[in-house]
């Protein structure tokens, strides 16, 4: 298991997106329970809410492809490179498309980027749930939006009255998955 535990700052945002995802799926459930929007509808959230904290947990306690230690060049890179690298920091080999991430304080293959809501790097060996996690988190906050908008926001029955409790947290939900879907969308588009 790979923790960083260098980081506390990235401990907090890594609960807090727990927090945030926990708060979303008993609100749906809530409001499934007092007949708010369809128990189906609940279900299929949840199960995408539990979807995406699965990817989180992968990425953040998945090796991101740190460099080992004790790397050296392969015969191959010995014959072609006209140049090898060595990390200023770790003082060891550094391969092709690694950088050294100055929070995990390790050089990290194909790294992306230090993912403080992971608290973990983003690299080749953890991209894949990274990418996942951010299409079930996409996927969430889109259908939650839909689903409250169409329950909630356009409803133009006459029973449409809702308790206050109900609409305060539909209200806070909505602007949840609002950040939550711009946060995404922009992260997914880069």
């Amino acid at each position: 298991i790979w923790l960083n535990q260098a980081d506390p700052a990235g401990t907090i945002m890594a609960v807090l997106v727990w927090v945030l995802m926990g708060y979303s799926a008993l609100t749906m459930t809530f409001l499934a329970k007092t007949g708010g929007i369809p128990n189906l509808a609940a279900m299929l959230y949840n199960s995408l809410a539990a979807l995406a904290l699965t990817c989180h947990i992968k990425t953040s306690l998945t090796d991101p492809g740190a460099v080992p230690t004790a790397a050296v060049p392969t015969q191959e890179q010995r014959l072609t490179a006209q140049k090898l690298s060595m990390c200023s920091q770790c003082q060891t080999f550094k391969p092709p498309f690694s950088h050294h991430c100055r929070i995990c304080n390790r050089c990290i293959s194909r790294m992306d980027h230090h993912c403080p809501w992971m608290n973990n790097c983003v690299g080749a060996g953890n991209l894949k749930h990274f990418l996942l996690f951010l299409i079930y988190t996409w996927t969430c906050s889109v259908f939650c939006l839909t689903l409250l908008a169409w329950n909630y926001f356009f409803c133009a029955d006459d029973g449409c009255i809702f308790q206050i409790v109900l609409l305060q947290l539909v209200r806070i939900m909505s602007i949840l998955s609002i950040g939550t879907f711009l946060f995404t969308s922009s992260m997914l588009m880069n």
